[in-house]
């Protein structure tokens, strides 16, 4: 093996440094980079992109859900990138429209990811995913439908829910990073990516048999809907995560992560935007529900609090449905909001 290795490395740099862009998957690019010093120092110098590349090929072994875990690791550079220019915002709707799957295409595309990177998200799945996964579980799954009495008083919160916590962990991560950048951005003014891409990623990335037609709104056969609305039942994700999100399992360390943080306002309104911002932060943002999790983000927090605090009054204006059946949304993205846009027309709303 050393002769081999030794003949390997005899070969000229130029063409040493083409190795890791023919390897078959992040495995690979690990095992290379441990082989030698010279090696590692190539690896060291590879794209940000060719290792998403590399971890997308093994997104089904090492980065389940696939493809939700790499999606919440890149949406974020997806967001900031978007708000570039038009063109970049149009192509991410057109991505949306296709699916999840789709989305992932863009962000292998567009993103990358370092091994520092990598290695945060394998450890995640101990110190965040895991502990959240089994939170929504309480909430919306299987430890919630466990109780004595269900329908009888054994859940004051009791309907009928099919959730899979673990993909609704990432559904909620990946909202949070892909319109991230959107937030802070009409914090201070800016034209962020705007209801209709919001409702977009949320209808055709977050399927669910209950998402319709009613007036004002449409939903159109593409993506997962392009073979006929059975194939998504029983899915019911949009309103899962809109059950999650009321619950009060859910809410209570939320509001303990706030108060490390910064003051809840009185002004409905305003809390409303603080709750969403303090949410979206991605899949990063969920260490807060740790014990003492949300110190480090205190000072980031307090700056939004600071921003939310100077909002133009005018730009908090509630949800509606004018007179048209067109629908009014004030231009902060708000998911649980959002989603009840989505899953309205089970009402038989319009």
């Amino acid at each position: 093996m050393a002769q081999d290795t030794s003949a390997l490395l005899a070969l000229p740099t130029d063409i040493l440094v083409l190795l890791p862009s023919h390897l078959a998957n992040i495995e690979d690019f690990k095992e290379l980079s441990s082989t030698c010093r010279q090696f590692r120092a190539i690896c060291h110098s590879v794209s940000p992109n060719l290792i998403l590349r590399l971890a997308a090929a093994s997104s089904r072994t090492f980065f389940r859900p696939d493809p939700y875990f790499l999606v919440a690791a890149t949406a974020k550079q997806i967001g900031y990138w978007a708000l570039q220019n038009e063109e970049n915002a149009a192509q991410l709707r057109q991505a949306l429209k296709h699916g999840i799957g789709r989305l992932f295409d863009l962000c292998i595309e567009k993103a990358g990811l370092s091994m520092d990177d990598i290695r945060r998200l394998q450890t995640s799945r101990f110190t965040v995913i895991n502990p959240v996964t089994d939170l929504i579980d309480r909430c919306a799954g299987a430890q919630w439908y466990d109780v004595d009495d269900f329908w009888n008083g054994g859940r004051s919160d009791a309907e009928t829910i099919d959730c899979e916590p673990e993909r609704a962990l990432f559904e909620i991560a990946i909202y949070g990073s892909l319109f991230h950048a959107t937030l802070e951005a009409n914090l201070e003014g800016r034209q962020g990516l705007d209801l209709a891409t919001r409702l977009d990623f949320i209808k055709y990335c977050i399927p669910d048999w209950y998402c319709r037609n009613y007036k004002g709104f449409h939903v159109e056969e593409t993506g997962p809907y392009s073979k006929g609305r059975e194939l998504v039942e029983p899915r019911m994700d949009q309103y899962s995560i809109r059950h999650i999100l009321k619950s009060r399992t859910w809410r209570t360390p939320w509001e303990a992560a706030r108060k490390q943080c910064g003051p809840d306002f009185e002004d409905d309104r305003r809390q409303k935007i603080w709750m969403s911002a303090v949410h979206m932060q991605g899949l990063e943002g969920f260490e807060m529900l740790r014990p003492d999790g949300a110190i480090r983000w205190r000072e980031y927090l307090l700056g939004l609090g600071e921003k939310i605090e100077k909002i133009d009054s005018n730009k908090m204006r509630s949800a509606e449905k004018d007179e048209c059946g067109e629908i009014n949304w004030l231009e902060f993205p708000i998911l649980e909001d959002e989603i009840y846009c989505c899953v309205r027309g089970m009402w038989g709303t319009g």
